[in-house]
């Protein structure tokens, strides 16, 4: 599952193909996968933006099926997602600051 993940690999820009509730592949853009109150999330933007902006992205929390596979749940509690992206942009700035040294 995500554990294997750490900081360094939060901004990576990968593809992945997700299925939607009506069977069709759609391509993300992976922005993060973070650590959140020992849970895992992952931050993804569809290829195609559609009607979205440039800015907006979806968060889904990663967890595991009865086969081990992981499994995305998108997150829909408002305060949760706003708090995970606070935890994002302080994510960002640590980046930047490393960067920047």
């Amino acid at each position: 599952m995500a554990d294997n993940l750490n900081n360094e690999e939060m901004l990576d820009d990968e593809i992945i193909v997700m299925v939607d509730e009506e069977g069709k592949e759609v391509e993300f853009t992976h922005i993060a996968t973070l650590d959140y109150n020992d849970e895992w999330y992952i931050y993804v933007q569809p290829v195609e933006l559609g009607d979205m902006d440039e800015d907006e992205m979806f968060i889904f929390k990663i967890e595991e099926d009865e086969n081990g596979n992981d499994l995305f749940t998108p997150v829909e509690d408002e305060d949760l997602l706003d708090k995970l992206y606070q935890e994002y942009l302080k994510e960002c700035d640590i980046q930047d600051a490393k960067e920047e040294n």
